[in-house]
Formats: C-alpha cells, structure tokens, sequence
C-alpha cells in the first residue's frame, strides 16, 4: 500500500502535467491556424532548471464569431502579438483525450500592451492605431486619426473634416438647410420653388435701369 506522502505527490505530478491555460505569443500565422510558442517555462519536480515549450504548430485561432459566421469582431493578427493557449479535450467516441497542447486553441486580444490608454474612459472602445470608434451612453465618436471626426450626441451629428466632404449620391434634404461659409460648384442644376438672395426674394425681384425699371424674371 501507497504511503499518503506517495499518493499526495502523484496526485500533485498529475496535476502538474495537466495544461490549462498558458501564455503565449504568436510565431505566424495562415488563416485560420497558427505556430504559437508558450512564454512560460515548465519545470519538474526532480529537475531544478526549467525548460522552455517547444512552438506548438497548427493551432486553431478562435476569434469572436456568432451567427455561423455571418456576425463578428476581427483585428488583424501579426507575429509576436500575445495570446493565450487553451487545452479543449476533443472526443473519440466515448473517451475524451487528455489536455495536452497538441489538442489546443489559441485566443489573441488578451494583453496589457495598448497603443489606447488602458482601461479608456469610453464605455466601449474600437481602435486600430490612431483610429478610434468609442460608445458612450446617448454619444458616438468615430475618428480616423488624419483629422476626420464624425460626433453623434443626443439628436445631432457633428462631421469635421478639414480636407473637405465628399458626397456621391443623390441627396434629398428633409428640412432647412443653411450655411456660413461661400458656396460655388462647377455645373449642374439647382430648382428651387423660391430663393432669397441679398436680402431679396428672387422669384420677384426687380432692377432699376435708365429710364424705367425692368419686369420680374421670365420663367
């Protein structure tokens, strides 16, 4: 029979042995697969010197995907972005296999390194670089970082773009429009039912010249 200091460091080897969860960092990638190597180093009981993992190839990266594939958020994935490896027991038949790391999957966006402030002051924050989407309670911010803001608070959005705004597309305007700045273009048609222009309605309007003064305007 087993002494209960035998039974106790079996039980604790085991457990040693058995691979959860381990951070890593990517080595490449391709698709949907990658060559992950765990930063931690692993140790033994009758050895002193830890050892390092060996990269792990083939390794499915899982990202946040719902409704078959159709719903998602994605970021791009380089070599060395850190990740965490997850040993998930697959079935054969009725016997599921041990959690190893040649069973595993690999999840990126777990770290502290942030080219954001980290945690934001945003409620929900999207960045890629300079580029920013941030969800606050009734206020929406989308900004590309090349001076482009789209401001949405309350009932009204706000657009700054200092290198000009750009639309392709019929547009229809239900409502007033107005504006501080000069206005010009470089052809087309505008119809209107009436103007005012200077102070004075156009659709009416008349001139003095020598002798008399002229008729409204001939449609």
């Amino acid at each position: 029979m087993r002494s209960v200091s035998q039974v106790r460091s079996m039980i604790r080897q085991e457990f040693g042995s058995m691979i959860l969860t381990l951070e890593a960092k990517i080595v490449s990638i391709a698709g949907g697969r990658a060559t992950v190597k765990p930063t931690a180093r692993r140790t033994f009981e009758d050895n002193e010197d830890s050892v390092e993992y060996p990269p792990i190839p083939d390794v499915r990266v899982i990202s946040l995907v719902w409704n078959g594939g159709k719903s998602g958020i994605s970021g791009q994935i380089k070599e060395g972005d850190d990740c965490l490896l997850i040993a998930i027991s697959h079935t054969d038949n009725d016997t599921p296999d041990h959690k190893v790391l040649s069973a595993c999957a690999a999840i990126c966006g777990f770290s502290d390194v942030s080219s954001q402030p980290f945690p934001g002051a945003a409620g929900v924050s999207i960045y890629s670089d300079s580029a920013q989407i941030l969800l606050n309670d009734k206020s929406i911010t989308l900004t590309n970082g090349g001076g482009a803001e789209i401001m949405m608070t309350g009932d009204k959005i706000i657009i700054n773009a200092g290198g000009g705004l750009t639309i392709k597309a019929n547009t229809n305007v239900e409502g007033n429009l107005s504006w501080s700045g000069t206005g010009e273009g470089l052809g087309g048609k505008l119809k209107v039912q009436s103007a005012e222009i200077g102070g004075s309605e156009y659709s009416g309007h008349q001139h003095d010249e020598t002798g008399g003064r002229t008729s409204v305007p001939i449609n």
